[in-house]
């Protein structure tokens, strides 16, 4: 199916732990009442000049000789977004109901390995903007806290570039775990997120 090609495609470029969002509520463990394992955001992983580079490439219908890569356009990766978020919503719906109380989503955002090119301008203006435009829109509750874990010296300058696209709820959710130096795998599983 080359739809769902394409979202595989997105999917590479995004390396991320949603695994849960599937699982039942007895295989989730480890959570209390209204709580589920946390999402892991391999943030500093992303290939964001790579999926850059496609959906751009998308939108002037260029494509390079010998280029067998399915075409993404800006509105594959939101809809993979868009479909990972009805599925969290989904789970945590049924989730609340279960337990009598509303259920809310932990996020590990890992910046192990970021750098500044993961921020450049074409991504921040031509796919984070209406990505985060989205999630906020028409995602907001989702998340209860949202962890960075690992953030290296240049994720002030980063920081920077993403705050003025986020709402004033979506930043009172984040924190910063400036004394943890083991993966978000780790931090997850020795149940920090509190």
């Amino acid at each position: 199916d080359p739809v769902e090609d394409r979202l595989r495609a997105v999917a590479e470029y995004f390396p991320c732990n949603f695994d849960f969002v599937l699982a039942s509520n007895e295989e989730l463990g480890g959570g209390g009442v209204g709580e589920t394992k946390p999402a892991v955001l391999y943030v500093g992983s992303w290939d964001t000049c790579g999926i850059t580079e496609r959906i751009l490439r998308s939108s002037t219908r260029q494509s390079c000789s010998g280029d067998d890569q399915t075409i993404i356009s800006l509105s594959d990766f939101l809809n993979y977004w868009i479909y990972l978020y009805e599925a969290i919503h989904f789970h945590l719906y049924k989730l609340s109901i279960e337990l009598g109380e509303m259920a809310y989503l932990d996020e590990v955002c890992d910046l192990t390995n970021l750098t500044l090119r993961q921020f450049s301008p074409n991504f921040v203006r031509n796919v984070m903007k209406p990505w985060l435009r989205i999630t906020q829109s028409f995602y907001p509750e989702t998340t209860r806290r949202i962890y960075v874990l690992n953030p290296p010296a240049i994720v002030s300058v980063a920081w920077n570039l993403v705050t003025p696209l986020l709402s004033k709820g979506t930043l009172e959710k984040v924190r910063f775990v400036r004394d943890f130096e083991r993966s978000a795998d780790d931090f997850c599983a020795r149940g920090k997120c509190v």
